[in-house]
């Protein structure tokens, strides 16, 4: 009879093309669309960054200062100012994203350079911008690091010859043979930014339409008090739902996860935050892809069981998504706390429902995962799956809660 109220649940989800259209296909594509604009949202905003011409104004520059920038190069419109001009309207104008940079020299900046042995604090170079704009933070940052630093050397050369004099010594001179990095690895750790987060959200989503939908819906509509008269046990029935709704569940997470991995190629640098990603490193062996199977699945179980328990308590399909609304908001916190705190730190992390689960996803996909975190997961999301049937089986045979009494 399992099998029967199975194929009765898969049925009547697969045979209405709307529900599978809005259910499984339309998150994918909504996700493979949003990935996709944002991530040539990003790479638009990058180039613009980087062909914008900054607006910069130089006020009192030492003499010589002007030969050490290429204003090409820099791609800088610059303009020199003395120190007699008043600032305050271009400080405005860089609050409005009018202006880029004002770089200003102290008065006397020369002569104390000059007498630097003398002097108790060197000369200080000031620079006004606005954080909050992008041109404006790339303007001061291209500023300070080229000319700057060339006028700085050029300083230090007229002061003791050649500057190499001043040098006790290097630190990686060679940077690039300093590096020691995983590719693999590197590159996963962009990807277990947000993915993890997302795949969490994703997996409750799609089982939380459907599942509401399942048990609050039928009770609604009178159809589960015609199957509960049936000579089938109320134990077979909480499962047969439980699990075609964990199948949905996953299938429309799968749909949805490679619609992510399709995307990729357009949103690497926003999972990155700019960065470069290779796709190429990332091959998972068949331990690792079955890692994250077994997360996946066990996490749609608890998931899949709180939908339930809280559908089958409730009267109506209104008054389950009002339960279910706030069990929504914790999963999404117990996922967001994985991108800022790094994830689970000690063993006994990995045990706590959901917030475990997506720990695991997220050092599994940075190639992370010890055979005992997975292990710690699986089993502690697989119990807490198991009470939670436990308790809709229960439910189910509760006649007040079952008939809404």
């Amino acid at each position: 009879m399992l099998r029967d109220i199975l194929i009765k649940e898969l049925k009547r989800v697969f045979t209405d093309r709307r529900l599978v259209f809005s259910a499984i296909i339309l998150p994918a594509i909504s996700i493979f669309v949003v990935y996709t604009i944002m991530g040539s949202m990003m790479d638009n905003m990058l180039d613009d960054i980087e062909e914008h011409t900054s607006i910069v104004y130089v006020q009192n520059a030492p003499e010589g200062f002007e030969k050490n920038i290429d204003e090409e190069k820099l791609n800088m419109k610059i303009s020199y100012i003395d120190n007699t001009m008043d600032t305050s309207s271009i400080k405005d104008q860089i609050k409005n994203g009018e202006v880029d940079l004002i770089v200003q020299f102290e008065e006397g900046f020369l002569d104390r350079v000059n007498n630097y042995e003398s002097e108790k604090l060197p000369p200080q170079v000031k620079t006004f911008y606005n954080p909050s704009e992008e041109y404006s933070s790339d303007s001061r940052n291209r500023f300070i690091e080229n000319p700057l630093e060339k006028y700085k050397n050029q300083i230090l050369t007229n002061r003791f010859g050649d500057i190499k004099n001043i040098k006790a010594f290097d630190v990686d001179r060679n940077y690039e043979e300093s590096i020691i990095v995983d590719e693999k690895k590197a590159s996963g750790q962009g990807m277990s930014m947000l993915l993890p987060m997302l795949i969490s959200i994703i997996l409750f989503s799609g089982a939380m339409g459907i599942g509401i939908d399942t048990i609050a819906g039928e009770k609604e509509r009178g159809t589960m008090a015609t199957l509960l008269l049936t000579p089938v046990k109320r134990e077979t029935i909480a499962l047969g739902k439980v699990i075609g709704l964990g199948i949905i569940a996953i299938i429309s997470a799968l749909v949805s996860f490679a619609a992510i991995i399709a995307s990729m190629p357009f949103a690497s640098k926003m999972l990155t935050g700019g960065a470069d990603m290779d796709l190429g490193a990332l091959k998972f062996s068949g331990v690792q892809l079955l890692q994250l199977l077994i997360i996946m699945i066990t996490l749609v179980g608890i998931f899949v069981g709180l939908i339930c328990l809280l559908s089958v308590r409730a009267r109506t399909v209104k008054e389950a998504g009002t339960y279910v609304t706030p069990v929504f908001m914790i999963v999404m916190i117990a996922s967001f706390s994985t991108m800022f705190k790094g994830g689970a730190t000690e063993l006994y992390h990995y045990a706590i429902p959901v917030y475990g689960s997506v720990s695991a996803l997220k050092a599994a996909l940075s190639f992370e995962l010890t055979m005992n975190q997975f292990l710690v997961t699986a089993i502690s999301a697989f119990i807490v799956s198991l009470i939670l049937v436990k308790l809709i089986t229960h439910t189910f045979n509760d006649e007040k809660v079952m008939l809404n009494a």
